[in-house]
């Protein structure tokens, strides 16, 4: 037997084991899922005519809720709004003491009080490197109180964990 009809010989004997165990294996039936949906509505569901709650149904909430949810957008956009201010802040105070061979990440935290200054600012994880650490500590401490804090906030403390990234100096 040359090469080729060996290798031939060993096509046809291939093909021949796929077919035969594709016609003679049966595949277990597929089972199709079953969708089960179950909406459960109250009274004060906005799915009913009567509902009084926020949401996306058929039914439009009351204007007082839409109000009400209008004024809590505004406040979360302000706080968003806010925290960037803090971040970008103290990101444009890291570089203030000449230290541009910096690279690394250090995790400070700190409560920003009724009047935007700064308390209880602390390092709550390390980058490894003590300067580093140090530098980042004295960027939050500089900010303090620079982005002016908006009225809708109110005057509760807000905590902040804030990420001081350094790459030499970019900033």
């Amino acid at each position: 037997m040359t090469d080729s009809e060996r290798l031939w010989t060993g096509v046809v004997l291939s093909l021949f084991m796929h077919f035969s165990l594709t016609l003679f294996h049966e595949a277990p039936p597929e089972e199709t899922p079953a969708l089960r949906v179950v909406l459960a509505v109250d009274e004060s569901s906005s799915l009913t005519p009567k509902g009084t709650r926020q949401g996306t149904g058929l039914h439009a909430a009351s204007p007082h809720d839409r109000e009400e949810a209008e004024k809590l957008d505004r406040k979360r956009r302000a706080y968003l709004r806010y925290i960037e201010d803090v971040d970008e802040a103290v990101h444009a105070r890291r570089l203030a003491s000449g230290e541009k061979d910096l690279i690394g990440v250090a995790l400070c935290a700190f409560t920003i009080n009724r009047d935007g200054s700064f308390s209880d600012v602390r390092l709550v994880a390390s980058s490894g490197r003590p300067q580093l650490d140090a530098s980042a500590l004295r960027a939050v401490r500089a900010a303090s109180g620079v982005a002016r804090r908006p009225e809708i906030l109110g005057s509760d403390p807000i905590h902040v964990s804030l990420h001081v990234k350094y790459q030499y100096d970019l900033r």
